[in-house]
Parts: C-alpha cells; structure tokens; sequence
C-alpha cells in the first residue's frame, strides 16, 4: 500500500474508533499528507472532533475541514430559542460583563457588547472615554471602533 493511501486509511480508522465521530460518512482525500474531510456531521464538537482525529495521524501535515453540520431535527433551535439559551448561557458565565448580550439572526448567533481595552501599557481609559465596541459572531470576529 502506497504512503498517501495508508495515511488516508489510517485517518478513516482513527475516525472510526472514535466515540465523538464514529462511523459516519465522512469522505478522507489525502496529497502528500494534506488531509481534506468533506461529507455530513450532525453536530460542532464531532466537525470539531473529526479534524483533531485526523491531526493526530502520523504523516498528517494539514487538515482542510470541509464538513457540513447538519443538526437533527430534535437539536433544532429557532431564533427566538437561540437567543434565550445563549444569553443564559452568557449570564451563568461570572467572567463575561453583564453588557454583553446574545442576538440570533437566521441561525446566526451575534454577541454584542464592549470589548476590553487593548493591552497596551499607553491607552488609558477613562470614563469620559468609552471603550471601543465589538461585533462578534460565530464565523468571523471582527472589531469596530
């Protein structure tokens, strides 16, 4: 067996015996140990979990995450539903300031809220000087200010 094929055997199996991931239907493309995962996942921590799975195969140098989540209709949440239980979630958190808040769109999960001040032994902030704001979402933080 050639080395590009037992590294994609290798990962398979090592998805296989994994109890997060299990035997799914999760196709393994390998060149020259760049890993590429496409098919279907019916959560965030097995996507999460099949890449470290594959990251932990010998001769693995990259993995390139192409799975798709797509929840169980019982793992369905509206907006509404959404919304509620992540600005639960934000509120039994003692670390995250009361400010910040949760906001569902489409499925798409926003916390708004001031950010911190940035680390910077030069910036002082005072209360004549609010912080910046900050935008986050689920995919792609971003800062204003």
């Amino acid at each position: 067996m050639g080395k590009m094929k037992a590294i994609r055997e290798a990962v398979k199996a090592e998805l296989r015996v994994n109890p997060l991931v299990g035997d799914t239907d999760i196709t393994v493309m390998n060149m020259d140990g760049d890993v590429t995962l496409t098919g279907v996942v019916t959560s965030y921590p097995q996507y999460l979990e099949a890449a470290a799975a594959a990251r932990r195969v010998a001769g693995v140098r990259n993995v390139h995450n192409h799975l798709e989540v797509v929840l169980l209709p019982h793992d369905y949440r509206d907006d509404a539903m959404l919304t509620t239980e992540a600005n639960n979630t934000l509120r039994a958190n003692v670390t995250v300031p009361d400010s910040v808040e949760a906001i569902a769109h489409n499925g798409n999960l926003t916390l708004t809220g001031p950010s911190p001040p940035p680390r910077s032994s030069r910036t002082r902030w005072t209360t004549t000087q609010p912080p910046p704001t900050a935008a986050r979402s689920r995919s792609t933080p971003t800062a204003t200010r």
